[in-house]
């Protein structure tokens, strides 16, 4: 029979009673896992007879009988002798000449020869495998692609990865036993040599991060250093260090774009925020997020007033705002001409408005960029513009018209004379009073033929920009003489006229038959306010006064008032208020010019369905030079 080597360390031969007695003091005071491998050889020839009885125990193989049952490959560390003689003895010692042969009497020592050769076959398996770790770790430190290096703990290095020596252009030969004082005299280090001094004091592992002089270049370097301990004992160091340069000059640069890109987003915030035009932005939903000055100059809301409300609040028309809106998250853009935003006091303000979406990285929608440009100066430019393109074609057909209209009435005066003349040379035959009357109408006609003329010749001067006849005017006189004019309207009108004249007005210059048709036509366009109210006694009051300056002309009427939404245009060239049919919309235009010309002002002040007011005010001395006609002005 035999048995591996691994299974047999103790063997125990004997016969009779001592290894009977032996066997049983081992059952008694020892359990298997104490004594795991035991082989018996029993010399007894009544066991040899028994054909391999168990002489104690049946956890215990008997081996055989004789020596020579002993196989060649069990070689015990230790002999147990029970009931042996000395031939016995001695045949063992020259079969296992290295086995240790006790006596049977020494079983407390057989215990603990046991359990020390357990404890030794376990330092040997611990040996071998720490010498497996070593093995292990000199592979992964040599193999490793980091820079490794191992530091006694005098912070002398020991050894050196092929990656350290790399990277810093050292040998092994010329740096093991040395210290860094010696490879880098510079003393660039001393950040490296604290750390390492601190992991040799404390036990624990540290990290830190600086710059190595390595081949007269700077080298950013990430290191980890951990203790070196067998048995309990710090013996050194291990230190792995990164090379972290290229990642250094990325930070940097990195650094250095975001530095860029704030500045960048700084000034983009300046431009946004001190831009002139109106530029907020707004949630996927439309609320507002932000609001610059230039919207807060333009409609006057304080942006804490609006930040979070609907941007549509902002328009006259919520639902074309809406539209655009909607339109600007499907198609990322979406832009109108002309949007009406108003103001905190109502008031209409246009723009030109462009929506732009802004997505996250995920595509989805963050924000919408509004911006808002003003253009009611622009827009009311390009109405003053066709305005005066219109007005200068009117010019042009009240040009040939005037001339058509000067030959009748050269025509008229030229009877008008010979009237005249008959008047004179049949005089004795008419009667006194019928003699005065017609004398008188010829008066008349020719002061009217000469008005009518004038009237022709100022429609050239608004054509041909030519200068006014300016003289002194009795302001008094000169409204009397255009109520006069009107007296046939002014009876058929019913309508009161009140005069309310200050005595104290000076003459003053300008061209009386300009501010004759101004007048007469301010008074007939209070005539036709008064005719739209016929159940109202109609009454136009006029009044004048001066402060030095300037005279001031009031015309005020009880008719049917002007709304406020167009009271802002009655001065635009053909625009009117009255019925289709009965104004043209030149009247109060050609007003506006005439006063311009001369220096001076109209402003309108009316209660819709009560009352109009339109309050001239004229320059004592108009200009050395009339100002242009607005029909020639370009823009």
């Amino acid at each position: 029979m035999s048995m591996s080597r691994n299974r047999i360390t103790t063997l125990i031969v004997g016969a009779g009673h001592p290894l009977a007695e032996l066997m049983s003091e081992l059952e008694s005071q020892f359990s298997p896992p104490e004594l795991p491998l035991l082989g018996v050889i029993d010399l007894d020839p009544e066991a040899k007879a028994a054909a391999g009885q168990n002489p104690g125990s049946d956890r215990i193989s008997v081996l055989g009988h004789t020596l020579e049952d002993l196989s060649g490959d069990v070689a015990p560390e230790l002999v147990v002798l029970a009931g042996c003689d000395e031939a016995t003895r001695t045949a063992l010692g020259r079969r296992l000449p290295d086995s240790l042969q006790l006596e049977h009497r020494s079983a407390p020592l057989l215990a603990i020869v046991t359990r020390l050769a357990d404890e030794n076959r376990a330092l040997r398996a611990d040996s071998r495998r720490l010498k497996e770790a070593r093995l292990r770790l000199r592979q992964f430190v040599e193999t490793a692609p980091l820079s490794i290096y191992i530091k006694d703990t005098d912070l002398r290095y020991r050894h050196l990865n092929q990656h350290a020596l790399l990277l810093f252009g050292f040998d092994e030969e010329s740096v093991v036993g040395k210290t860094d004082h010696t490879l880098f005299p510079s003393g660039n280090v001393r950040w490296l040599q604290n750390v390492e001094q601190e992991t040799l004091r404390s036990g624990q592992t540290h990290y830190a991060t600086g710059i190595l002089p390595v081949r007269e270049r700077e080298t950013h370097v990430h290191v980890t250093l951990f203790p070196i301990v067998e048995n309990q004992k710090i013996e050194g160091l291990y230190g792995l260090v990164e090379d972290t340069t290229d990642l250094f000059v990325s930070e940097q640069k990195l650094q250095q774009v975001d530095g860029q890109l704030d500045e960048t987003q700084k000034y983009l915030r300046e431009v946004l925020e001190n831009s002139k035009d109106m530029i907020f932005l707004t949630d996927p939903q439309g609320r507002i997020l932000t609001f610059n000055s230039g919207a807060e100059n333009a409609l006057g809301y304080p942006r804490d007033e609006v930040v979070g409300r609907p941007a549509h609040e902002l328009c006259s028309t919520p639902g074309a705002f809406d539209k655009l809106f909607e339109e600007a998250i499907l198609d990322g853009h979406a832009t109108r001409y002309e949007a009406e935003f108003l103001d905190r006091n109502g008031d209409s303000i246009i723009c030109n408005i462009s929506l732009t979406k802004i997505d996250d990285h995920q595509g989805m929608p963050l924000e919408v960029v509004c911006l808002c440009r003003d253009i009611t100066t622009r827009l009311r430019l390009k109405n003053d513009l066709i305005r005066s393109e219109r007005l200068a074609a009117v010019g042009q057909m009240a040009s040939g018209v005037a001339h058509e209209i000067n030959n009748p009435l050269a025509v008229i005066d030229t009877i008008a004379g010979l009237v005249e003349e008959t008047l004179a040379a049949d005089a004795p035959q008419l009667a006194p009073e019928t003699r005065d009357i017609l004398m008188k109408s010829m008066n008349r006609l020719h002061y009217q033929v000469k008005r009518c003329t004038s009237i022709t010749h100022s429609l050239l001067g608004f054509v041909r920009n030519t200068k006014t006849g300016m003289v002194k005017v009795d302001l008094e006189a000169l409204l009397d003489e255009c109520l006069n004019v009107l007296g046939i309207e002014i009876r058929r009108s019913r309508a009161e006229i009140v005069r309310m004249f200050s005595t104290e007005l000076p003459t003053f210059i300008s061209d009386p038959m300009l501010l004759q048709q101004v007048f007469v036509n301010l008074i007939k366009n209070a005539l036709d306010a008064i005719a739209e109210v016929p159940d109202r006694a109609g009454v136009i009051e006029i009044t004048t006064s001066g402060n030095g300056d300037h005279l001031t002309v009031t015309i005020q009427d009880n008719g049917v008032g002007i709304a406020k939404q167009e009271q802002e245009k009655v001065f635009d060239l053909f625009h009117t208020t009255k019925p289709a049919g009965r104004g043209t919309g030149l009247g109060l235009s050609i007003v506006h010019d005439i006063l311009y010309r001369l220096g001076g002002s109209v402003r309108l002040v009316s209660e819709e369905g009560q009352w109009s007011r339109f309050v001239i005010e004229l320059p004592m001395k108009p200009p050395e030079t009339p100002l242009p006609d607005p029909t020639s002005m370009t823009f």
